[in-house]
């Protein structure tokens, strides 16, 4: 039994260390993708704003490159932190998760079977205990009913064979 939680202990253990690497692969890719996005939002910001200075020169043709850069940049941005969002952890985390379900439903009934034998020992000891209290209050009572059979048949055959002696005589 103990081996049986031993080595439910150890597979929880396994599920949760694999658990928590797969979450921490998914924060990781998150994490990354929303610095790409971050970094490219504040290159269009500073496109923007380089947009927005040569808008006020008297020539058209700088002011829309810049503009539709910092335009396309931003709109990279935002797909990257769309995809970012929908990043899912994928199968092993269904298969991790069942895992430590399993080893976590296999420890609560060791834990179920182990409190069961300890609660048989305790009744045990507690009959033992109250037998030898019972004994020591009051011997007699205790020993009077395993002696009274035998002391029963010892009379009947020591009356039959009264009984007999006298026939015989």
């Amino acid at each position: 039994m103990l081996d049986n939680l031993v080595r439910n202990l150890r597979v929880l253990w396994r599920a949760e260390s694999i658990i928590a690497d797969i979450r921490f692969r998914h924060v990781m890719t998150r994490s990354t993708l929303r610095v790409i996005a971050a970094l490219l939002a504040v290159f269009a910001y500073l496109m923007g704003n380089l947009a927005v200075f040569f808008a006020l020169q008297p020539i058209w043709g700088p002011v829309w490159a810049a503009a539709a850069v910092g335009a396309g940049n931003l709109l990279l941005a935002i797909i990257l932190l769309v995809v970012a969002e929908r990043v899912k952890p994928g199968r092993e985390m269904d298969l991790a998760l069942e895992v430590r379900n399993m080893a976590l439903d296999a420890l609560e009934a060791d834990a179920q079977e182990i409190q069961d034998e300890l609660s048989e020992l305790r009744d045990e000891i507690r009959g033992v205990k109250d037998a030898v209290v019972g004994f020591v209050r009051h011997p007699i009572d205790t020993a009077l009913p395993a002696l009274l059979v035998p002391l029963a048949g010892a009379v009947i055959k020591g009356l039959k064979k009264s009984g007999n002696d006298n026939k015989k005589a």
